[in-house]
């Protein structure tokens, strides 16, 4: 019998890290299932996740590191499961004060270890095959560029729009919507800024400590500044409300603070110390050290003081703005750069119409989502493989319950 001629009782569109999971979780239970996959190989972006590295987990874990239109309160903590599981397929890990790579540091090894449990489970893979549409009748036909799939059940882990060069696709949205589920708005995420600021002819190519603020979100790490924008760990993790602002044509500027460590009053206590201290000193010698030197004189011309101003020339109203561009600089973005940059997708198949015990959509029976392409999105630092790894175990695990 041809792969093609079988009748699985899964059918899994997508073999990247929430495909992989779910087709060996249910390889390993006993059930028929075949992964369909747009690229040439499994685990594309797997390649590319944590700067080639694949930090694939994070010991910190709650619905507070994600993002969602839905409540997130029925997240588990899955973080010691998700490393016990790549550990049975060979993945020895690095724990980076929580943070956790394979301690090859190549996320190659992450892929790779999927791949060969995949093969080892002699798991059919229908590989630079495209989804076309799927219908239903008393089964699934799976109909793709190249040949038709019948399945019992289909798990739809299809990812987002992000990184089109590593084989984003629609699908999955277009199959939600053709069984009348909802998809939420879209948005670039984990992705930086673009920017024509003023500031940036100085501090492009700077990175430094500090904190970044749109409307009533911010994060803290290190910034970086670009010749066309602004990115780093804080611009990332808040770059899904830029991007949904985008969308709505509602952006407004950031506010960095370049002194996270100390509060206004001690920001002001410090700086009159300094002043106090060497009072013939000029303005940008006065405060070395209390971040970058690009940065100080930056602040140092936006609160419109001269280079060469000797600290005892200073008023009040000098001292008052210099705390203020410090602690609240502020920095005009023009919207995210894009999902080609992005690392994952804001938004997705609205939980709504999802059975939150088993991923099954509320709306066609035997219809199951999981990872990416639905809403559900977390920060920097192994949130989003640690869903992908979530929502695919409780998809198993709702499946095997049906065959069992």
């Amino acid at each position: 019998m041809s792969e093609e001629s079988k009748i699985y009782d899964v059918c899994i569109v997508g073999a990247g890290f929430s495909g992989l999971v779910l087709a060996i979780k249910l390889s390993r239970a006993g059930l028929m299932v075949c992964l369909v996959e747009l690229n040439r190989i499994v685990g594309r972006k797997i390649l590319s996740t944590g700067n080639g590295r694949c930090n694939f987990t994070n010991s910190r874990q709650g619905s507070k590191y994600y993002y969602s239109n839905h409540n997130l309160d029925f997240l588990q903590d899955k973080n010691n499961e998700l490393r016990e599981f790549l550990r049975v397929i060979g993945v020895i890990e690095r724990d980076l004060d929580g943070y956790f790579y394979p301690i090859t540091n190549q996320a190659k090894t992450v892929r790779d270890s999927l791949e060969n449990e995949i093969y080892n489970l002699n798991i059919p893979l229908f590989l630079d095959n495209r989804v076309t549409d799927i219908k239903k009748k008393d089964m699934f036909c799976v109909t793709t560029n190249r040949t038709e799939i019948i399945a019992k059940n289909v798990a739809v882990c299809s990812g987002g729009l992000s990184a089109a060069s590593l084989g984003s696709s629609k699908i999955g949205y277009k199959i939600a919507r053709k069984f009348q589920m909802n998809v939420t708005a879209l948005a670039p995420a984990l992705v930086g800024a673009k920017s024509n600021d003023i500031a940036l002819k100085n501090l492009a190519g700077v990175r430094v400590l500090g904190k970044v603020s749109y409307r009533d979100v911010c994060c803290e790490g290190e910034i970086q500044f670009t010749k066309d924008g602004i990115s780093g760990y804080p611009v990332m993790c808040i770059s899904r409300y830029i991007g949904l602002d985008e969308l709505s044509k509602k952006l407004s500027n950031l506010s960095l603070d370049f002194v996270p460590y100390m509060s206004d009053d001690e920001l002001s206590f410090e700086l009159q110390a300094r002043f106090t201290r060497n009072p013939k000193q000029n303005i940008i010698a006065a405060l070395t050290g209390i971040t970058n030197e690009k940065v100080v004189e930056e602040v140092v011309s936006y609160a419109r003081i001269y280079a060469d101003t000797t600290v005892d020339r200073l008023d009040e109203e000098d001292k008052n703005n210099l705390i203020h561009y410090f602690k609240n600089f502020p920095f005009s973005i023009n919207g995210t750069k894009g999902f080609d940059s992005s690392q994952v997708t804001a938004g997705g198949v609205d939980l709504e119409n999802i059975d939150l015990d088993t991923m099954e959509s509320k709306c066609c029976n035997g219809l199951y989502f999981a990872g990416e392409v639905l809403d559900v999105d977390g920060i920097c630092g192994g949130y989003n493989l640690t869903w992908a790894y979530y929502s695919a175990d409780v998809l198993a695990q709702g499946i095997i319950k049906r065959f069992t």
